[in-house]
């Protein structure tokens, strides 16, 4: 039993001990883990969810070959996303929280000329997922 004890405190030492480099490289691989995002002291302590998600779904336009949409970063007025396509929806990932954005929306036709379009303001995400319809005109 004696043996036992010796043998299982030896054990607990020795996997709790961890050498200076083992630990030097463990911070390391702590400290690079970083987000495409720069993060304030306020922004860090978001408790619920960090970033969101954004859909977004309009109108069918007749005579539109195609929607070309864009969101920006109100917050710093940086385009955050852009696109062109057919389809009538949106789906745009990881929108920071607490960050304010806008998003525009327009139909083209086979010449190029906006027929139609929308926008929606102040768009701030909270802590969950955002579904937004708008309609163009």
């Amino acid at each position: 039993m004696k043996k036992f004890i010796t043998g299982l405190a030896t054990l607990a030492v020795l996997t709790s001990a961890v050498p200076a480099f083992a630990q030097e490289g463990q911070q390391a691989l702590a400290t690079t883990s970083t987000t495409k995002y720069s993060t304030s002291s306020k922004e860090s302590k978001a408790s619920v969810a960090e970033f969101v998600n954004l859909t977004v779904r309009w109108n069918n336009v007749s005579n539109a070959v195609r929607y070309e949409y864009m969101l920006t970063n109100m917050t710093d007025g940086s385009v955050y996303e852009h696109g062109s396509m057919t389809a009538t929806v949106a789906n745009i990932t990881a929108l920071r929280v607490g960050k304010r954005f806008s998003f525009y929306v327009r139909a083209v036709d086979q010449y190029g000329n906006t027929i139609g379009s929308a926008r929606i303001e102040d768009i701030v995400p909270t802590g969950s997922n955002i579904d937004r319809n708008v309609w163009i005109s």
